[in-house]
């Protein structure tokens, strides 16, 4: 009996040793088990260009915490997925879950993808990190194990609204009562979240809402809405658009004289690269209200924090030789991969337990993430820390005008020198 026991501990000890607990569990041959995390982008189609940014900056993330020894001591493994549209986005979801047994995905810069993602990984215990789709529907809608770094879209409206209400009116030598706004945006959940929250801002503020339109991201010519705009003759147009349908307003804007004093973008298709790079000096003065973007170094105060945005920055533009700055949805990108793998799964008490990283998320708060501002998660799984900056395009460049605390430039060209009433 006395052998009995002991070959029976000696067991326990043995299996204890190879399957560990939480973040320690090691292979037979003794190496620790990878930690597999999934991307999922647009790495083809319309939206290629920011897709790929995007998985460089989750990689750049994965490489920084795997320099320090990975997550719990288990090296962390990343496998990427291509979705241009929401019906891949959930086929490669089951992908990643079923075949390639991810515990995180990080994800996936547009709301109809970010939704197409929960509704799979949800169901399993997956985490979704998401970084670029700001929907409200998506912490709106019961899932558990999705959280979102950044702002909402409702609220990203409100913000952007709000600046028009105080800044734009006083820069204008008007009163807010005085001030019409025309909003139009594009249709899917997105367009209608970031519109809602600005239209209810707008009506709040006394403003006059003097028009609403929206259309499909699919449209070809905007001349009808471009000509209800120019009926109502508004002094700000506040837009909510993906990068093609922003360029295509624009283009009819100016060819059927119908720009307004103040062209205020709200997110995603304004902030895209090739909105400025397409539309030229004429995007000089054009708002893009989004997440802070390329923050001075000193609003980092901590050491460790400031020397992580530097050396992000500048593994970001080595990899993206062409850019002269990393671009706002490479930033969230990082900061949603860096934040969750470096600061969130280190405090789960078992990293293959959906359960314990959720307690992780919601109970770790931070002052600062990568983004400029912190992390503090609702049941809901938004992070109400996250804010939206007044963003501007000047010289090619987008440059922070609000809030004065994170601002590295003053705004220029209100009113815009192309308006036309």
């Amino acid at each position: 009996m006395k052998k009995f026991l002991a070959v029976l501990l000696i067991l326990v000890l043995v299996l204890g040793t190879i399957t560990g607990c939480g973040g320690g569990a090691e292979e037979p041959s003794g190496e620790a088990v990878p930690f597999k995390v999934g991307a999922i982008y647009p790495l083809s189609g319309a939206n290629a260009l920011l897709g790929n940014q995007c998985l460089d900056a989750v990689q750049i993330a994965v490489d920084f915490v795997n320099e320090k020894g990975g997550v719990q001591g288990r090296p962390i493994e990343l496998v990427s997925a291509d979705a241009p549209d929401p019906t891949a986005a959930a086929t490669e979801a089951g992908r990643l879950v079923d075949q390639v047994g991810v515990k995180v995905v990080f994800g996936s810069l547009a709301s109809g993808n970010a939704l197409a993602i929960a509704g799979v990984t949800d169901k399993s215990g997956v985490v979704l990190v998401e970084s670029g789709g700001i929907a409200d529907a998506l912490t709106d809608s019961n899932f558990k194990y999705v959280y979102r770094i950044l702002d909402k879209g409702g609220l990203r409206g409100a913000v952007g609204a709000e600046y028009v209400g105080t800044s734009i009116t006083e820069t204008l030598g008007i009163a807010p009562a005085d001030a019409k706004v025309f909003i139009i945006h594009e249709e899917s959940s997105y367009g209608e979240s970031v519109a809602n929250g600005a239209e209810a801002k707008v009506k709040e503020m006394g403003m006059q809402l003097v028009g609403r339109a929206h259309y499909n991201t699919t449209i070809t010519d905007m001349s009808a809405l471009v000509l209800q705009i120019k009926q109502a003759k508004p002094d700000v147009l506040l837009t909510v658009n993906y990068v093609n349908d922003a360029i295509l307003l624009v283009d009819t804007l100016k060819q059927l004289q119908a720009m307004p004093k103040v062209f205020m973008g709200l997110g995603a298709g304004t902030t895209d690269p090739n909105f400025a790079m397409t539309v030229g000096t004429d995007s000089d003065g054009f708002f893009c209200t989004d997440m802070p973007t390329n923050l001075p170094l000193d609003v980092f105060e901590d050491e460790e924090m400031r020397a992580t945005v530097e050396a992000f920055r500048e593994a970001f533009l080595a990899k993206n030789s062409n850019l002269k700055n990393a671009s706002i949805a490479a930033e969230a990108a990082f900061a949603g991969a860096y934040t969750f793998l470096n600061n969130i799964l280190p405090n789960a008490a078992d990293l293959d337990d959906p359960e314990t990283i959720r307690t992780a998320a919601l109970e770790t708060k931070l002052d600062m993430t990568t983004l400029g501002f912190g992390w503090d998660l609702g049941e809901d799984g938004q992070n109400y820390a996250a804010g939206a900056n007044i963003n501007q395009w000047q010289s090619g460049s987008v440059v922070t005008v609000a809030p004065e605390s994170l601002k590295n430039g003053d705004a220029i060209n209100v009113p815009l020198p192309i308006a036309n009433f």
